[in-house]
């Protein structure tokens, strides 16, 4: 819905701070200025409510509440809200400005072939999600995320703005987190192929338009855009985690941010082959085939032309089963200068690429300057369904693809007997024939994707796994700085991909390690060590044991890295986050080498 631009404001100034500069953009909360904040002496952003609303105290309410609200969280990947005010009769709010480009505008530039590479198109979506992640944590969304709304700095920040102040309540759709997420799963589907999605009712698919774009990329913008709410990532956060899920496993040859980022936002070049297209001959294999009504008007004017000329003409050759070069250079051996046409038929009896038959037909005559349309063969119309059930949704996909079966709809249902992502069962079925035209449902074992519940209470990490039908397996870990009850480690680690009715072991804080007190005969027996014991060791109660640090919950740690917990020194097995050595014995990501 577009809205009037507000009537100027008394001398472009708010509350004789803001200086009000260049319009923005518009929208249902009120229209936005770059302004000079004559405080800091620095550029700020300033929404200011419409003024057909001003004298609606529910929708000024609304919009003074939200920006209190949304001052109240920061993080990386967001602009923050500064401040809010009233001024007279108009009613503001204060947004940190963001400089750079949009990524609309560097989609738009022109003359160029603008789409990212999929590990970098994934990590800017990680950034943004980042901070959209610590707004859904606090209840809040954002309603209308956009590429015009995403930012890049010169160097590199990505930051997700244009927070709506204003959300219209009496058209009943108001947005939530997983309209976020809808809205961020288009924005990866617009970075990965350069263009806009154009149809809202059903999910996307990127690879629709870009062929390469490998399948767990494709899913994760599928389960994204499905058009049914209940049917997606119920918030940022878990949808980070499956994007870095996908991003930490995606192979080889996908690009990288980091050695791609050579000016302010990225960008990759024409897929291999199409640099030269329009330069030169064009190769058989990329030539637009001709309509079929083309076809036809050209057979209309044949059968005029066969009139009036009373026969006159040469025979045309059967084409049948010929490779399509050998065809058009026996039509050009006529001497006629006959136009050539291409296009594609499906055939039970010629092989695919080769020559399934001629409009006109063999036989007929034509004439110097007439069109031939050769129809090359795609193979049969109907295929047998080959057995991809109890296989992965990939193997199956390339199975369908390689029986020339290209439309493919996933359908996912939950199953305790299988592993997530396992085909259960297709339709049509195994050995039964299906129309190419048509597309094929393929149901997939769905599995859950394990949250982050670091820093939440027990009860609500626990309420959380229950929600989603996993079970939680509480242990207890003394820690110095996260309160007493709070998760300060789980394990499978966050975007893991579990079964119901799995169990996720929880570790919860249980405040710092209490110290023994000393008495005045305690302290000359011990020497005032500083702590360490008879071997001259940490006692586990400082920070490090033996010259090794304590464990930390925010701490990646690599293979061969110690630290020392409850007592104990234990070494890392592999990169990993968030798991305390604790479960060491259950995960093998731990292993103990000493005590302190």
């Amino acid at each position: 819905m577009s809205n009037r631009s507000p009537e100027p404001l008394p001398a472009g100034t708010l509350h004789e701070r803001y200086v009000l500069g260049r319009r923005v953009r518009s929208d249902a909360s009120g229209t936005g200025y770059t302004a000079h904040d004559l405080h800091t002496e620095r550029t700020v952003m300033v929404t200011v409510l419409h003024p057909r609303l001003e004298e609606d105290e529910g929708a000024v309410a609304a919009f003074l509440e939200r920006a209190e609200a949304l001052s109240t969280v920061s993080g990386p990947g967001l602009a923050d809200v500064l401040g809010h005010g009233r001024d007279g009769d108009h009613v503001y709010s204060v947004t940190e400005f963001a400089p750079g480009e949009t990524l609309t505008d560097v989609l738009h530039r022109p003359d160029q072939y603008l789409r990212y590479s999929p590990a970098t198109a994934l990590s800017v979506v990680a950034d943004v999600l980042q901070g959209l992640a610590a707004m859904h944590r606090a209840d809040l969304l954002h309603g209308a995320i956009s590429t015009d709304r995403i930012v890049l700095d010169d160097n590199g920040r990505v930051r997700l703005t244009g927070f709506p102040l204003f959300f219209d309540t009496e058209t009943g759709q108001e947005p939530d987190a997983r309209s976020d997420v809808h809205d961020m799963g288009a924005v990866l589907y617009t970075l990965m192929t350069g263009s806009e999605p154009e149809d809202d009712t059903r999910p996307l698919r990127p690879s629709a338009a870009v062929p390469e774009i490998p399948p767990d990329l494709d899913m994760l913008v599928f389960n994204a855009t499905e058009p049914d709410p209940r049917h997606r990532p119920r918030d940022a956060g878990q949808y980070l985690a499956m994007v870095d899920q996908v991003l930490r496993n995606l192979p080889e040859g996908h690009g990288d941010r980091e050695a791609e980022d050579t000016r302010p936002i990225p960008v990759v070049a024409p897929p291999e082959g199409q640099e030269g297209e329009r330069a030169g001959a064009v190769p058989f294999r990329k030539r637009v085939p001709v309509l079929v009504a083309a076809g036809v008007l050209v057979l209309a004017l044949f059968a005029g032309g066969w009139v009036l000329v009373g026969g006159s003409g040469t025979e045309l050759p059967d084409l049948a089963g010929s490779d399509p070069d050998e065809a058009e250079a026996e039509l050009a051996a006529l001497d006629l200068d006959l136009e050539v046409g291409l296009d594609e038929a499906y055939s039970n009896d010629i092989d695919p690429g080769g020559v399934a038959g001629t409009t006109p037909g063999p036989g007929t005559e034509v004439v110097e300057g007439d069109e031939v349309v050769l129809h090359v063969s795609e193979g049969p119309q109907h295929v047998d369904v080959p057995d991809v059930v109890g296989g992965s949704e990939d193997d199956a996909r390339t199975a369908l693809q390689e029986a020339g079966l290209g439309e493919i709809d996933v359908v996912r249902e939950d199953s305790g007997d299988h592993d997530p992502g396992t085909v259960l069962a297709t339709e049509p079925e195994a050995g039964q024939e299906a129309d190419r035209e048509d597309a094929v449902t393929v149901t997939v074992s769905e599995g859950i994707i394990v949250p982050d519940l670091a820093g939440m209470p027990q009860g609500e990490a626990g309420d959380t796994l229950d929600e989603l039908n996993l079970g939680a397996e509480v242990v207890h870990g003394h820690h110095d700085t996260v309160p007493t009850g709070e998760v300060i480690g789980q394990t499978p680690e966050p975007g893991s991909v579990l079964q119901d009715e799995d169990t996720v072991t929880v570790t919860v804080s249980a405040g710092p390690e209490e110290e023994e007190p000393e008495g005045p005969e305690d302290d000359a027996a011990s020497g005032d060590d500083g702590g360490q014991d008879e071997d001259g060791q940490d006692d586990g109660g400082g920070s490090e044991c033996g010259g090794v640090a304590a464990w930390g919950p925010e701490a990646t740690y690599s293979s061969g890295d110690r630290v020392h917990f409850q007592g104990s020194i234990y070494e890392a097995q592999g990169e990993i986050r968030a798991i305390p050595p604790i479960v060491a014995d259950q995960w093998d990501v731990w292993e103990e080498v000493g005590s302190c």
